[in-house]
């Protein structure tokens, strides 16, 4: 393991190590590999002059409605987390109708998510969505695509960077731009139950949905333009900063090291196979992420720390706040939640 991309004080990822960065086939299913995973084959995601570059290169397979789309890349954290804020300096790469930028947070088993897109047919707006409980096996006709939201900042967004932030809290979701409120969501107003509440990685990834079926087409404002003189589809993440929750300290909770996380239980829920993690290892199949596996014992929690730093003011480099660990009460109280979700 190559130690020196660990969290330091101001505790935000610069992405200044390409080992920040590892493929998920190399990846052993411990987070101290490393804190982010690029999840497929062939990989076009790459650290370059302290920048996250996510690219979308053109595609060779033929899909299902005879187009030949583009092949992007995904980027994944390898920690979980449960409620927090996640500030990433991002422009988006969708330079073409077609093209879909993101900045998710997702559980790939439930299928909750929370998430900014970019679409190429409107490259001055960025859209907030959030979705509840759409697992894999999901029939896409059931899905609510109705919570999405757009927001035009009054310039392309693939040309320069902004401040996404989305705060996740137990009781309300709000999305900034910039350090300005675009919208909030309070969990009252979908009745306490459709609402984003099991642990999620942070993904930041681009897709060609211009040349896919014809309703996302019609959204991405496809279709994709691939022609000799197509422009660079390429994403790029400057720094992301993760802090968690917790009632006790709302905000400057980092993510707990390796052994402060949910070994100690997922791994019996694990060998079960009617549990969530057997399921999904079933539904994926060889697609399965190695986090989910049976033999590592599933959810990962890791050393993502937090600062006091200002999300919205100054450079990289302005942070000088201490970064915290705190006790292990708190994870009890987040166990035993979670373990009530599962169970």
């Amino acid at each position: 393991m190559d130690a020196s991309w660990q969290w330091k004080a101001p505790c935000v990822q610069n992405f200044d190590n390409p080992g920040t960065v590892i493929s998920r086939t190399n990846f052993s299913g411990d987070p101290l590999d490393a804190p982010w995973t690029t999840d497929f084959t062939p990989n076009y995601a790459r650290v370059e002059n302290g920048t996250l570059v996510l690219s979308l290169e053109t595609g060779k397979a033929l899909n299902k409605f005879g187009n030949r789309p583009g092949f992007g890349t995904t980027v994944s954290s390898t920690r979980w987390m449960l409620y927090g804020t996640v500030s990433a300096r991002i422009k988006a790469g969708s330079r073409s109708g077609g093209i879909i930028s993101s900045f998710i947070y997702r559980n790939i088993m439930t299928g909750d998510e929370i998430d900014y897109e970019w679409v190429g047919k409107q490259p001055n707006e960025v859209q907030s969505n959030y979705y509840w409980r759409t697992p894999p096996t999901m029939d896409p006709k059931d899905i609510d695509y109705s919570h999405s939201r757009r927001h035009d900042i009054g310039q392309n967004l693939s040309d320069q960077y902004q401040i996404y932030t989305i705060e996740w809290l137990p009781d309300s979701l709000t999305w900034f731009i910039n350090g300005q409120v675009v919208r909030t969501l309070l969990r009252s107003e979908v009745n306490g139950t459709k609402y984003p509440s099991t642990p999620s990685q942070i993904q930041f990834s681009i897709w060609d949905g211009g040349l896919a079926d014809p309703e996302t087409l019609d959204w991405a404002g496809g279709p994709t333009d691939w022609s000799d003189s197509h422009p660079k589809y390429e994403m790029f993440v400057d720094w992301v900063d993760i802090k968690c929750y917790t009632p006790t300290d709302p905000g400057t909770t980092p993510w707990p090291p390796k052994d402060q996380g949910f070994q100690g239980f997922v791994n019996p829920l694990a060998k079960d196979p009617s549990s969530l993690l057997a399921k999904e290892a079933i539904v994926l199949g060889q697609n399965a992420p190695t986090f989910s596996t049976l033999a590592n014992g599933g959810l990962h929690w890791g050393r993502f720390y937090t600062s006091g730093r200002n999300l919205f003011g100054g450079k990289k480099s302005d942070a000088t706040a201490r970064c915290r660990q705190h006790g292990s009460m708190v994870w009890v109280s987040l166990m035993l939640s979670f373990l009530a979700w599962v169970l």
